[in-house]
């Protein structure tokens, strides 16, 4: 086999570190795709040995891991189901949804719940705030949150906010969520004027005091706008590149079409919720962190979410590189939960005519079956290092970078 065509099977083969196909000939890059076809139900996870698969688990259990977006659940008569899942899954840390209200009376209460409940879990919890804190969470064994709405509609126009939710907690902020807003163009718009002029004061307080600026939701020309003003890196907790959402997407697509208007079409809206490859590479240029989510990745047939997660990884790590990819679930746990009691009571109906985001060996939505990405990884021949890249240290690097 000629040295090009080594490298650029390199992934899949577990050989050696693949290049970027930009920079290897036009015949290769055919070449490689065929044989990543040919070779992708060889590299399952399902396929690894057992000394593949315990050094897998090793991999998970002793490195940081990250899941860069999901909504968790503290109410009383749950107790710490989210908690316990998600320990048991390995997250060393976890960016929380909040303070998605139209009222800020009412997300700064949110968030002063939230930290009421991680001082009364303090032996299992730590409030994050600068990158450090991340590190100290796996040292002390616990589990570290942060918080990170995914829109800015609570701050009623009043970019003051920002700071007193800032000094609540609030580390990370999607601009927009499906919608017009304030402050720019959600992914769902069919017209997008760009950042607003308040918008513009956002991004620049957001800077100031080191808040994220997450971009998952956001419509194209509001996120070029910020990506263009930002002095920090921004970031894209939970999409999946644009170009290879699936055209014929699993079971949930098709429920969901039947179930809610909440997304209009299923894969049109996996579409506009992935990202165009320039928007990508801009946004790791600029020191950005893309968490890929298992939220659109299944696809129609017999693979698993799992195999279809890291397909979706694979295009990402060739359009931004290693250093610039994560892992964001986009899991709505109160939705785990209803869909739990939902299964429970109508056992003959799932993976029949009700179906989930994740599939049954994720549990159809527990954060407990984490170890399966890193299982993942280790298939496709990502070595120990990416390996650690990807579950955490790529975001730990971005959260420092942004929040000291």
């Amino acid at each position: 086999m000629g040295q090009a065509l080594q490298e650029g099977l390199g992934r899949v083969a577990g050989i050696h570190k693949r290049p970027h196909f930009s920079t290897i000939p036009l015949k290769v890059y055919f070449l490689y795709r065929f044989a990543h076809v040919s070779m992708i139900i060889m590299s399952s996870y399902l396929k690894l040995s057992k000394d593949q698969r315990d050094h897998a688990l090793a991999l998970h259990v002793e490195n940081i891991v990250i899941d860069s977006s999901i909504v968790a659940v503290i109410d009383y008569v749950a107790e710490n189901m989210w908690l316990n899942d998600v320990i048991k899954g390995g997250l060393t840390a976890s960016n929380l949804t909040v303070c998605m209200q139209r009222s800020f009376s009412e997300a700064l209460a949110e968030l002063m719940k939230h930290n009421k409940w991680a001082e009364k879990n303090k032996d299992r919890v730590l409030l994050v705030k600068k990158g450090g804190d991340i590190e100290r969470a796996k040292r002390e064994g616990k589990h570290g949150i942060f918080y990170g709405p995914q829109d800015s509609m609570f701050l009623e126009g009043n970019v003051d906010f920002l700071d007193v939710a800032y000094d609540h907690g609030l580390r990370a902020m999607q601009l927009t969520y499906n919608w017009l807003n304030e402050v720019g163009a959600g992914c769902r718009e069919k017209k997008d004027p760009g950042l607003s002029a308040f918008g513009e004061r956002v991004v620049e307080r957001m800077n100031k005091l080191g808040v994220l600026i997450d971009l998952s939701h956001t419509g194209d020309q509001t996120c070029w706008d910020a990506i263009e003003q930002s002095k920090a890196p921004v970031s894209f907790t939970h999409i999946i590149p644009r170009k290879s959402a699936p055209e014929k997407p699993g079971g949930y697509a098709e429920w969901a079409n039947r179930s809610t208007n909440l997304w209009g079409d299923f894969v049109a809206y996996s579409k506009q919720r992935g990202k165009p490859d320039e928007m990508m590479k801009a946004c790791a240029e600029k020191g950005g962190v893309i968490g890929v989510t298992p939220f659109f990745v299944k696809k129609a047939g017999k693979s698993t979410l799992t195999d279809d997660l890291l397909d979706q990884l694979d295009v990402l790590v060739d359009v931004v590189g290693v250093d610039n990819v994560g892992f964001g679930s986009d899991l709505e746990f109160p939705n785990s939960i209803t869909r739990a009691a939902f299964i429970w009571k109508n056992p003959q109906r799932i993976d029949v005519d009700y179906f989930t985001p994740m599939d049954k060996s994720w549990g159809y939505g527990w954060m407990e079956n984490m170890p399966n990405f890193t299982m993942g990884l280790v298939a496709r021949g990502y070595s120990d290092q990416e390996i650690k890249k990807i579950l955490g240290l790529n975001f730990v690097k971005l959260f420092k970078r942004v929040w000291g």
